[in-house]
């Protein structure tokens, strides 16, 4: 760990003072990222915007959000959005293929958000093609747009989880179900 972790009131006091949402509990990343409260504002704003006043379904926008935990390596990401993805009604079954795209698992909105989501990871933006099947399974805009924010917050908030090496609270896993983090790529 780079940074040291700030005391729990220490976090919940950058938050209020930020005027980020009450909602945000002061997990080890907003425990770091306060050390520079407009940083950890951005953040907190993010994550607000996207997890508690966002209109994509949840199961939806869970799935996006393990996919890029998973391609970047980061545990921390995995780890807390495992549980929310149980909570929302993702299966183990289900979280396990979002690891490699399963078709016969995934059904055709899912593969879609995994496709998306790997598109702007190894190339910025989404193709035409594949924002087109979004917008047309979605069948909301505002949905289409947090779609798309996803993949780039979450990899800059699992840049810097992994850059600072925050570690995850004690009781989250790193990997579940299974335990068994991402190969890197030979």
């Amino acid at each position: 760990m780079i940074l040291p972790l700030l005391d729990a009131d220490r976090t919940a006091a950058a938050i209020r003072e930020t005027g980020l949402s009450d909602r945000l509990p002061p997990v080890n990343l907003l425990r770091t990222v306060m050390h520079q409260p407009p940083v950890g504002k951005i953040i907190g704003d993010a994550i607000d915007a996207l997890v508690f006043s966002g209109v994509l379904d949840a199961r939806l926008r869970e799935i996006a959000i393990l996919r890029v935990g998973w391609r970047i390596g980061a545990a921390y990401e995995w780890g807390h959005h495992y549980t929310i993805g149980r909570r929302v009604g993702l299966s183990d079954e289900e979280i396990t293929a979002i690891q490699t795209a399963d078709a016969e698992v995934l059904g055709t909105r899912e593969r879609c958000v995994v496709r998306l989501v790997d598109e702007v990871l190894d190339g910025v933006s989404v193709t035409p093609e594949t924002l087109r099947e979004a917008q047309e399974l979605l069948g909301d805009d505002r949905a289409l747009l947090e779609l798309v924010m996803i993949p780039g917050c979450y990899r800059a908030i699992g840049t810097v989880l992994l850059s600072f090496e925050i570690p995850l609270e004690d009781g989250v896993a790193a990997w579940p179900p299974h335990g068994r983090p991402p190969v890197a790529d030979p």
